[in-house]
């Protein structure tokens, strides 16, 4: 019997999975329809029982009503009720969404149940749009079902699933207290309103979820203002929605109180939320957890048949530990899995490596700088003349926000009164394969003409020697504070993500005013990523040794991110820290041939900056300095002296 049910529970899976508008927060229904999801295979077995369908209500405490369905199988239930399975629908959607998905696996013995969320379907009450409201409404209606165990449901053996809307809500829910056997959350992460207006941009696809007509989303009233405080586009608006959006909707902060089991999985190209969220809440986690991020069909994600089947068998070892007790080792195995996007592309989608890691992020991962010159150019050394700067103009001219979106940002309309300005900075063809995995961070000067809002853009491609180029990912970055022609600099995070560029080909940086590609059109048409700054003004970057890219690379050495050729010889010879390993203090020492400024930095594997131990003009001569790592965890830290156009970094270990 638990043969069959493996069997069922591996094809329901995939089926559930495939089909994207369950993972998705819809927006244009159009583009969804219009993209060619694949035809899966049918159940291999005829099903073993036959299930009833009973529609219901659920009365909550505020008295909304619920609309919700069950599917219970005919015949005498195992000891405790038939393993039970919640399905949580994506915003925009309903119960209907599910109902065939419910069946199906009812049909092979599991009490089933989905519902309607509050605002959304047949469901009275007002949509709160993703909130602690719709949370403790989840945790009522679970008690519902835990108290339905007469007709069959099983109270201590539920999982739930779902994404988007449908992952977060129950992820949420079980932060406040919710209780089930396990939990599975797709395209959730924890910090996701403030991941749709991310660095000051919103996105595009936060506009869609707050425009549903009523027969879609029926919307608090604060949640109905928010579209008018994004086409405002005023600094008072924007304030207002940056305050509000991440209000009882973000809740990274209370997932250490989380006591489920749970997967928790994402897209590196989702389009609504950026994958670290994921990752951050991994690392606050203190259940039994597995983590996945790569193809995950939905919010936009590329589809990858390999990693569906390798995804499913991940899902399917899971279920049965929770709900089975099967001892298939799920726990033993590495909690960190993910797949790396890579050419060739295939049918319009990147080709997807598996891999995984024990420990996150993976070890020998290190941060490679690259600078913006002159000339379109990416190098490991700065800009030799710090004067220099481009002007990524933005040019417009009567144009308003609601206009630009009525017209998709295409057109001649849209055409005669913005006009898209595009900056390319290329390295030169890679001497070998480099794999990404992590987040992307440009640190930027910049200035501007524009009063109070600038916006740069950041599209990071992999161009082949013809010349053709697909988009990876992208850093966004909108000053919504700014003072007109004042010199800022900003540290800027970008999407995570896991790409392997390969051997011969170049790694391209378009800077933009318009964050639209070809390789968005199948889910985002003509509009762009991130909604543009309509206000005409010069944006200037400033090519020095304050504008670069840190693109986080693993299975990597020093000496493979550093290129000789950017050493000064002479000027600097910097030496290994001893002691190395140390606890908890080492020393750095190096030898300045000629007076000059010098900065050293420390950074975590991660890439972040844990400490600057020097930043001063110093005379030739003998230096050292020391680094007190006290207060830091055990690992491998690496420190970076920077001189004139000397750049070099060395790796120590810390051992508490």
């Amino acid at each position: 019997m638990k043969k069959l049910k493996k069997i069922t529970i591996f094809q329901i899976l995939l089926l559930f999975l495939s089909f994207s508008t369950l993972f998705s927060q819809n927006h244009r229904h159009t583009y969804l329809n219009d993209y060619n999801f694949p035809v899966l295979p049918g159940l291999s077995r005829a099903p073993v029982y036959v299930a009833n369908r009973t529609d219901f209500n659920i009365t909550l405490n505020d008295g909304v009503i619920i609309d919700a369905l069950k599917f219970v199988p005919v015949g005498i239930p195992p000891a405790g009720g038939w393993p039970t399975v919640i399905m949580v629908h994506g915003y925009g959607d309903n119960k209907e969404t599910l109902a065939n998905f419910c069946r199906a696996q009812a049909e092979y013995g599991y009490y089933t149940m989905t519902f309607s969320m509050r605002g959304q379907g047949n469901s009275g009450g007002l949509s709160n749009l993703i909130s602690r409201t719709e949370a403790q409404d989840f945790i009522q209606i679970v008690n519902s079902v835990k108290g339905d165990a007469p007709n069959g449901s099983n109270p201590n053996n539920i999982l739930v699933m779902g994404g988007s809307q449908g992952g977060m809500v129950p992820f949420m829910a079980a932060c406040l207290g919710l209780q089930v056997k396990t939990l599975i959350s797709a395209l959730a992460p924890p910090n996701f309103a403030s991941n749709w207006i991310e660095n000051g941009s919103i996105k595009m696809t936060f506009l869609w979820t707050v425009e549903y007509n009523p027969d879609t989303a029926r919307y608090t009233p604060v949640v109905d203002r928010m579209s008018d405080w994004v086409y405002a586009n005023n600094k008072n608006k924007w304030d207002s929605l940056a305050y509000w959006l991440p209000k009882d909707r973000d809740f990274m902060s209370i997932v250490p109180n989380n006591t489920v089991p749970l997967i928790i999985e994402g897209s590196w190209q989702d389009k609504f939320f950026n994958a670290s969220g994921i990752i951050q809440s991994a690392s606050l986690l203190k259940v039994p957890y597995r983590m996945y991020v790569g193809a995950v069909q939905g919010h936009g994600g590329d589809h990858s048949a390999t990693e569906d089947q390798w995804h499913m068998n991940f899902f399917n070892d899971w279920f049965l530990y929770w709900l089975f007790d099967v001892q298939n080792g799920t726990l033993d195995a590495a909690k960190y899995q993910y797949a790396s996007t890579t050419y060739p592309s295939v049918s319009s989608y990147w080709t997807f490596v598996h891999d995984s890691s024990r420990v996150w992020p993976p070890q020998n991962t290190a941060n490679w700088r690259l600078y913006f010159n002159r000339n379109g150019k990416l190098k490991t050394t700065a800009n030799p003349t710090k004067t220099d700067r481009v002007n990524l103009t933005n040019a417009v001219s009567g144009l308003t926000l609601k206009e630009a979106v009525n017209e998709e940002f295409t057109g001649p309309v849209f055409d005669s009164k913005f006009k898209k300005k595009t900056i390319n900075f290329d390295t030169d063809p890679l001497t070998k394969d480099y794999k990404m995995v992590g987040t992307p961070v440009v640190n930027l000067q910049y200035s501007s003409t524009a009063r109070t809002f600038c916006q740069y853009n950041f599209q990071i491609y992999e161009v082949r020697p013809d010349g053709t180029q697909r988009l990876i990912n992208r850093v966004n970055y909108t000053d919504r504070n700014y003072t007109q022609n004042t010199i800022r600099t900003k540290a800027i995070n970008g999407q995570a993500h896991s790409h392997i560029f390969r051997a011969g080909n170049k790694i391209r940086i378009t800077v933009t005013n318009l964050d639209t590609s070809p390789d968005d059109v199948w889910f985002l048409g003509t509009n762009p990523f991130v909604l543009p700054t309509l206000v005409n003004s010069s944006n200037y970057i400033n090519l020095n040794n304050y504008t670069y890219i840190n693109i986080p690379v693993t299975g990597v050495t020093a000496a493979d991110l550093i290129n000789d050729a950017n050493k000064t010889a002479g000027d600097i010879t910097l030496h290994q820290n001893y002691p190395n390993p140390f606890n908890p203090s080492t020393t750095i020492s190096y030898t300045l041939a000629k007076d000059g400024f010098v900065n050293i930095k420390v950074y975590d594997i991660t890439g972040r900056e844990v400490k600057v131990l020097t930043n001063e003009y110093l005379q030739a001569g003998e230096h050292e300095v020391r680094f007190n790592a006290h207060n830091l965890a055990s690992g491998v830290y690496f420190y970076r002296v920077e001189s004139g156009n000397f750049s070099e970094i060395k790796r120590m270990i810390l051992v508490k």
